[in-house]
């Protein structure tokens, strides 16, 4: 049986960067979201938390029992660089966006594109709501 959802991810870091870093993220199943997370991850960059928050909407995903993913986040960077468009030269990005192909390698059918912010917004209140808590 195939389960579709698709995956909407973001991640934050302050001031402006390389500070503490908060992550969040929906997996929506049917059109509703059945999934929703966030958490402060420590220091990071923003990239980074952007990584982390992509690893952990897959990783809930595959707990769902999702065989095909869309994943949807605003941060060109990170889908680019998992698409293999624009390559990932800093070593720790490079180790986040293998861990991201592992867990996409779970799934029969895995896709990530680029959306705008706009309609980023549940995954981004939770990064603020992570930083809230």
């Amino acid at each position: 049986m195939t389960t579709s959802a698709v995956g909407k991810f973001d991640g934050g870091a302050r001031p402006p960067d390389k500070g503490p870093a908060a992550i969040g993220y929906t997996v929506e199943m049917g059109g509703s979201t059945e999934e929703k997370g966030h958490d402060r991850i420590g220091r990071a960059t923003c990239n980074e938390a952007e990584y982390h928050a992509l690893i952990q909407g897959l990783e809930a995903a595959s707990k769902k029992g999702c065989t095909e993913v869309e994943a949807r986040g605003d941060s060109q960077l990170i889908v680019r660089q998992v698409t293999g468009e624009w390559q990932t030269k800093e070593p720790r990005l490079r180790e986040l966006r293998d861990r991201v192909r592992e867990v996409a390698d779970e799934f029969e059918q895995f896709e990530i594109r680029h959306t705008p912010r706009e309609e980023n917004r549940e995954a981004d209140t939770l990064v603020e709501q992570a930083f809230a808590d």
